[in-house]
């Protein structure tokens, strides 16, 4: 009786773990990772490019914010990255390339078995035009005027007390 035992708990045992490897697999790729993230050339097909989406008031509603509750700290970081929009002279595109996805797997030569292609998204760096360089002054600008204000504003209830 142990034996009849023993065979249908590892039986059970083995159904489990091949239903867990199962379940894995059929995750869209969720818990594999790419084998590396290759960066394309960027000046290779431009066409497909797409911009990231910013919004410049929300930014500086946030910025306004982050300046109030950091008292003088948040003022000099505003102060950076109005003087790093200021000067920047690209803007970041994406493009979505399919890429080879592998799992770690012991039983294949090379320890890493191909599960299939994903969906990557890889960012290329492109050179500014000059709508995208008067956005970026008009940002910097903004947090120029919001750390001032907020720096000045942090004098005076540092004085007042």
């Amino acid at each position: 009786m142990s034996f009849i035992y023993d065979l249908a708990k590892n039986y059970a045992f083995a159904a489990a773990r091949q239903a867990g490897r199962n379940y894995s697999n059929s995750q869209n790729n969720l818990y594999v990772a790419p084998l590396s993230q290759q960066q394309s050339n960027p000046y290779a097909n431009t066409a497909d490019l797409k911009p990231h989406k910013e919004y410049i008031i929300i930014k500086l509603f946030w910025a306004s914010v982050f300046s109030l509750f950091f008292p003088f700290i948040g003022p000099l970081i505003l102060l950076y990255r109005g003087y790093f929009n200021y000067t920047k002279n690209y803007k970041l595109m994406y493009r979505i390339e399919k890429q080879s996805v592998y799992k770690k797997d012991l039983r294949y030569r090379d320890g890493l078995r191909h599960m299939g292609y994903r969906d990557v998204k890889v960012d290329v760096k492109v050179d500014i035009d000059p709508a995208k360089q008067s956005s970026n002054r008009i940002k910097a600008w903004g947090y120029f005027i919001i750390s001032i204000l907020t720096l000045i504003i942090d004098f005076i209830v540092a004085t007042a007390n």
